[in-house]
């Protein structure tokens, strides 16, 4: 059945009621809550029998966050409508009064000392980029120097923790989240493109390198780089129709 065409001079119909805007935005925000399982990676080298325990730690870690996420999404909208928990400022804070009847003051400590706790992930996790990338040559020299008492690249970590301080007093918080998702995609998706070319060398040359104790089929990479592309285009898209662009 063909759509009557729009009357001249008439507005645009609106998209305000469509959902798969809505449910991309929100997609690339949330994501911001599930960064953080891949720094475990930054710290491999201290982890005892590494090629064993690291996958399994991340697919455990990504299983009960989203589990705990999923739950804690399902009380929240079974206690409050989806529209009030969009208008509140602390949606959680409102979940957490509507169904206890106490102050929310206690949920709101634990808010502030999970954001830090992210936080000083994020910290440990660039200062042990900044300490590679130094120790390769492709950062000065200075932040490859390790600390003797603890043993941690102390420079580095100055230098992502001046970078967090400034970021965070400049950029509203939400603003944030979505740069920091949308760079965390595009890292996700040349770590996938990477996969996929080490697996397309593995097979022209299978007895090249020892087999690894965790093999990945090749539709994996392969969905993970579109999906992160996907969104990452989605989210550069949406900022350039914002600036009108």
């Amino acid at each position: 059945r063909r759509r009557a065409p729009r009357p001249p001079g008439s507005p645009a119909p609106s998209r305000a009621g469509r959902p798969a805007p809505a449910i991309l935005a929100g997609g690339v925000l949330a994501f911001y809550a599930f960064i953080g399982f891949e720094d475990m990676v930054n710290v491999a080298e201290e982890v005892r029998d590494v090629e064993r325990t690291l996958p399994r730690a991340i697919l455990v870690t990504l299983g009960a966050t989203t589990l705990l996420y999923v739950l804690v999404a399902l009380v929240a909208v079974l206690i409050a409508a989806p529209a009030e928990l969009a208008a509140s400022d602390a949606p959680l804070a409102l979940v957490y009064e509507r169904a206890s009847g106490w102050n929310p003051a206690p949920i709101s400590l634990v808010a502030i000392f999970a954001v830090a706790n992210g936080a000083l992930i994020q910290i440990i996790m660039a200062a042990r980029v900044f300490y590679g990338l130094a120790r390769l040559g492709g950062l000065p020299a200075g932040l490859a120097a390790v600390w003797q008492r603890t043993r941690t690249p102390v420079a580095a970590t100055l230098l992502a923790t001046a970078i967090a301080m400034v970021l965070a007093l400049a950029l509203p918080i939400v603003r944030l989240a979505e740069i920091t998702s949308f760079l965390t995609l595009i890292v996700f998706a040349l770590v996938n493109g990477a996969l996929l070319a080490l697996k397309r060398r593995e097979a022209r040359d299978p007895a090249g390198a020892p087999a690894p104790p965790w093999r990945v089929p090749w539709p994996v990479p392969a969905a993970g780089l579109v999906l992160s592309l996907g969104f990452t285009l989605y989210q550069a898209g949406r900022w350039g129709g914002l600036a009108g662009f």
